[in-house]
């Protein structure tokens, strides 16, 4: 009897630790994905993506040919299908910015890829504008006040702008601005304190705002928690790899991801290290968990929405070039 209860008590424990593991596997198994219908145009990279009130938006980028564009599509998940909006009335570009805030979105920057090339500071678009989606209406604000815009990182805290990071032509910056739509004007922040770069990444949840990867001579693989309320950067647990670039940095919530891009290692002939992965990022934590990889392939330069907990994402290329498929997963 005295055996029994022994038995009973050892199995308890045990029963509890294979439960534990068994919560520790799920919350690490990959996402479903579901294909959705994609942009009836051919595809797109370096574009822009947003979403309001329910319904995503990709605009800009370039096409198969490698034309730039200035067009607007709208997402309705409700019925899996695009619609074209109102273009963008400023010039065709890549590597714009897009954010929300205030139930507008504000779209701007990038490269132009005007005569003059990379050495031409014309080709270093500062217009900034708002789309109202009520009327698919565009008005342009204020310019931004650098020219650092080629492959910019935004995110929005508290119906407030932040963009920083990117290129001029002769090389990146640590500088950030903060945008303040109430009063349509731009005013400095603190520097970013780690190196400076392009093509990084951020996002916002419910608590946190982060900035990481990016290139300058080399891919990044750092990450970075910026506090809004006292303007200071805060280095947390770098991403597992060696770095990466044109990649996309989503939040659901409270939860954050990184995914896709490039590794680069210095040369075009070396280029081959497309990513497909997701990764998580726990804040609890501090660490980063594998959720698998989206399917149908490698990709740089993709885009992504988020729509009440579901993330929409895809477009972009590969080394044969676009990419055009669109996925979506619910973590």
């Amino acid at each position: 009897m005295k055996f029994l209860r022994l038995s009973i008590y050892i199995a308890i424990p045990i029963l509890l630790f294979i439960a534990c593991n068994n919560e520790k596997l799920l919350e690490r198994m990959p996402f479903t994905y579901i294909q959705k219908n994609t942009i009836p145009d051919g595809g797109r990279a370096s574009a822009i993506a947003f979403a309001i009130a329910g319904k995503g938006y990709v605009a800009l980028g370039r096409n198969r040919n490698g034309s730039f564009l200035n067009d607007c599509w709208q997402y309705d998940p409700a019925t899996n299908n695009w619609t074209k909006r109102n273009s963008f009335p400023g010039k065709a570009r890549v590597k714009a910015i897009a954010a929300v805030a205030n139930g507008y979105a504000y779209i701007g920057l990038g490269y132009l890829g005007l005569a003059g090339g990379y050495a031409d500071s014309a080709n270093y678009a500062t217009d900034f504008w708002q789309y109202d989606p009520n009327y698919d209406q565009w008005t342009r604000k204020a310019d931004f006040p650098s020219k650092f815009t080629d492959a910019c990182a935004s995110f929005v805290y508290n119906n407030e702008i932040y963009v920083g990071s990117g290129f001029n032509g002769n090389g990146s910056t640590c500088k950030f601005w903060k945008y303040l739509p109430a009063e349509d004007r731009w005013m400095p922040l603190n520097m970013f304190m780690g190196e400076s770069r392009e093509i990084a990444v951020a996002c916002n949840g419910d608590n946190h705002c982060y900035f990481g990867t990016g290139y300058q001579c080399k891919s990044y693989n750092d990450w970075w928690e910026y506090s809004p309320g006292t303007d200071s950067w805060k280095q947390r647990q770098p991403m597992p790899d060696h770095g990466r670039q044109n990649t996309l940095a989503i939040a659901v919530g409270d939860r954050y991801f990184v995914c896709a891009g490039r590794y680069w290692r210095g040369s075009v002939t070396a280029n081959q290290y497309l990513r497909a992965d997701v990764k998580e990022y726990d804040p609890s934590a501090n660490q980063w968990i594998d959720r698998g990889e989206i399917p149908n392939g490698k990709r740089e330069n993709a885009v992504a929405f988020t729509i009440n907990g579901t993330v929409y994402l895809g477009l972009g290329e590969d080394d044969n070039g676009l990419v055009n498929s669109f996925w979506s997963f619910t973590p």
